[in-house]
């Protein structure tokens, strides 16, 4: 099974430093996420920058997060677009998109009706990932489209992301489940809970993830079974200052994920119940993600 690493949580760091640390770390590729860094952008520096350091970009994932809105413009068809374009030229088998905020309704209809015929004339995917409700005066608002499992029912490849379920309170393996044939790939992290988007280390949440991965294993390792791949896309705040332990931290993620693949028992893992009430993580700090609403943007109807 292809175990990826994101470049997103490296954003701050130049692109061939974050490419050579995933290569160091032992993974199988590099999940490349769009940002303001031109490097993202440019096709030509993207390959070289893979090619130097020895790692393949399977997967890129397009510029929709808040803190890269304007990047390939704002209209969100064009920029899918172009993210396709680029995916096409570094050889990526797949493109993954946020989902619309649920007034952006002409985004939402192309990926139903245009989206995946695009994407087929440029020989990759596109991936629909689930994101999560956000807080608004104490309670949970859902201003994204796609949030729980139904909501992605309707697409032809879907990405499923653990921290987002967590957040949205689903179960992150029923949701696996219900989508198998349709999820391609799987951004897999722990959520330490309290409504935020964590992306904390294996085991370090609440997220029951080794009977998760114990059943994407068991179909990956059955004939004919599911084929998604995996990004780990973990906060790495902590380690940016420190190279070696950056890459330390990297490896022990991926080997933690590969024995829970294999259906190693969470305790002898994680160092924890799978299942348990509090996140032994649960007062540390969380990662820079946007669990607020859009500037400006009313409740959703």
């Amino acid at each position: 099974m292809r175990v990826l690493a994101s470049t997103g949580p490296l954003f701050a760091r130049p692109l061939d430093w974050a490419l050579a640390v995933i290569a160091e770390a032992g993974y199988d590729g590099v999940e490349l996420m769009v940002t303001q860094d031109p490097a993202t952008q440019d096709a030509e520096r993207i390959v070289t920058a893979a090619a130097t350091e020895g790692v393949g970009i399977p997967v890129v994932h397009g510029p929709f997060l808040l803190l890269t809105r304007r990047v390939f413009g704002t209209d969100l068809v064009a920029k899918a677009r172009r993210t396709l374009e680029l995916a096409d030229d570094v050889d990526a088998d797949l493109m993954i998109v946020h989902p619309p905020f649920r007034w952006q309704r002409p985004f939402h209809e192309w990926l139903l009706s245009e989206g995946d015929a695009e994407a087929e004339e440029h020989g990759t995917r596109i991936g629909v990932e689930n994101l999560y409700p956000v807080s608004v005066a104490g309670r949970p608002v859902r201003f994204h489209r796609y949030t729980v499992p139904e909501h992605l029912l309707p697409f032809r490849h879907v990405v499923l992301d653990t921290s987002h379920f967590g957040v949205a309170n689903v179960d992150i393996t029923a949701a696996y489940r219900r989508l198998r044939s349709q999820a391609v790939h799987l951004h897999v992290s722990d959520n330490r809970g309290g409504g935020r988007d964590s992306h904390a280390p294996l085991g370090h949440g609440r997220l029951p993830l080794a009977g998760f991965l114990q059943a994407v294993g068991e179909d990956h390792a059955e004939p004919g079974g599911a084929r998604a791949s995996i990004t780990l896309e973990l906060d790495c705040r902590r380690y940016l200052d420190d190279r070696s332990a950056l890459v330390g931290y990297l490896r022990q993620e991926r080997e933690k994920c590969l024995a829970l693949l294999d259906g190693a028992p969470a305790e002898e893992v994680l160092g924890r119940p799978d299942v348990v009430a509090v996140a032994p993580g649960a007062d540390e700090d969380d990662p820079d993600q946007p669990t607020v609403p859009p500037p400006g943007a009313g409740e959703p109807t």
